[in-house]
């Protein structure tokens, strides 16, 4: 075998063992498995190689040196996604979406606006980097969130799918300001930056179109007219073409620099309609999901935590603290703004606040234009990586249920109201 093949096995050999395990262990001790498995990419990723040494370092180096490693890893969020669109009920978000679109247009505006004061006044940049810089703070993490209030039976509440819905409008108003900052600020010499923003936008509507219309309508042809899945003469002949597609959508999505997880979600919500694929193609979708990528996928975003960076800065803490709140605050006071109450608003604001993969691609832009360097793309991943880690803590203190307590104050009650009786009974 070549030794980049090498390579990925041993990544997903330790990578999905660690994760699985200690995984495992969060969840019996009552905490997330999302948190038990970020902490294996954080271990193996770092600290425990480094006490072997030298040799340790080498090891890895050779561990986590390869990009592919981390592509790899990223079937795990599509999955997720994909899933997540597969078990939504679309009715109910469209009673929602109103709302949602309501409030995720004022927590991208809080953290835009957050974002640019930040870059420009914090970070000391001009204008330009800190428009650009902005983009950081709005995007959300839609599968931390899913899975987190999957985790805790808390997805199909009233919070949970507003959650839901602001987190994927929040993806596409991001990726909508992405598409026009970055051709209007990067547009080449003598470009027509205009046309440049039309085209993306274009692009993106086709995309859309593509996988939430004609899609499904080339796959219902293709059963009716020719049989196509359910007389299919091979095993799983239905998930190797549905995840065939899913990855080539991905890829082609990244490509346009869209983000490839909100057109999984996408897709998944598309063939909801079409019971014979879902038949085929969800159990062995979710065991793959859950029991591989997904926790691959947590464990990579765990071990891209560096100690070896150097000490952790005060602007570097106050840029996070500032995204975090800027974007809260927004939710919190755009959902309050809808009628939910203090303690509901809090939940949303707390399911809306991880990033992670639109994040990257913001920050890798950015690189690739020149507007970022290696600082604040290192700045992007702490961000990344303490919004990760806090989302599913917070999620479960939010959602904690203070019902268990009532029971036995409503029994205080009914044995104070027996005494009573008892003593007038007595009297």
């Amino acid at each position: 075998m070549s030794e980049q093949v090498l390579r990925i096995l041993l990544f997903i050999g330790i990578g999905l063992l660690s994760a699985r395990i200690l995984g495992e262990i969060f969840e019996r001790l009552k905490l997330s498995s999302i948190l038990g498995e970020l902490l294996a990419g954080v271990l193996i990723g770092g600290p425990i190689f480094r006490l072997f040494g030298d040799k340790g370092s080498e090891i890895l180096a050779n561990f986590m040196d390869a990009e592919i490693l981390e592509q790899f890893s990223q079937i795990g969020i599509l999955l997720l996604l994909f899933i997540v669109g597969l078990e939504i009920n679309i009715g109910d978000l469209r009673k929602i979406g109103k709302n949602s679109l309501f409030i995720s247009l004022i927590e991208v505006s809080a953290a835009l606006v957050g974002g640019i004061l930040t870059g420009y006044f914090i970070i000391k940049k001009d204008i330009l980097f800190a428009i650009f810089f902005g983009t950081l703070f709005t995007a959300t993490s839609i599968g931390v969130t899913v899975r987190t209030l999957g985790s805790l039976g808390k997805l199909g509440s009233k919070e949970g799918q507003t959650t839901l819905s602001v987190a994927v409008f929040d993806d596409f108003i991001a990726l909508i300001l992405v598409l026009v900052l970055s051709g209007a600020l990067f547009a080449p010499e003598g470009g027509n930056w205009i046309f440049t923003i039309l085209k993306d936008l274009g692009y993106l509507a086709l995309f859309i179109i593509f996988i939430m219309f004609i899609l499904p309508r080339i796959l219902n042809f293709l059963e009716n007219n020719y049989n196509i899945f359910s007389s299919a003469k091979t095993p799983y002949f239905a998930l190797g073409i549905i995840f065939s597609l899913l990855v080539l959508i991905n890829y082609f999505a990244e490509e346009l620099h869209f983000s490839g997880v909100v057109m999984a979600f996408l897709m998944g919500l598309s063939l909801q309609q079409n019971k014979l694929i879902i038949g085929e193609i969800k159990e062995p979708i979710v065991k793959f999901g859950e029991g591989i990528f997904i926790p691959l996928f947590f464990f990579s975003v765990g071990s891209n935590f560096d100690f070896s960076s150097g000490s952790i800065s005060f602007i570097l803490v106050l840029v996070i603290l500032l995204a975090i709140l800027s974007k809260g605050i927004g939710t919190f006071a755009g959902s309050r703004i809808m009628g939910f109450s203090n303690r509901s608003a809090v939940k949303i604001a707390v399911g809306t606040s991880p990033r992670a993969e639109i994040v990257l691609v913001i920050a890798g832009i950015g690189v690739q234009h020149g507007i970022f360097d290696s600082n604040i793309y290192t700045m992007a991943i702490m961000l990344v990586f303490v919004t990760v880690i806090m989302t599913p803590l917070l999620l479960k203190l939010a959602f904690r249920d203070k019902r268990k307590v009532e029971p036995e104050l409503s029994l205080l009650g009914e044995e104070k109201n027996k005494s009573e009786t008892i003593i007038k009974h007595e009297d």
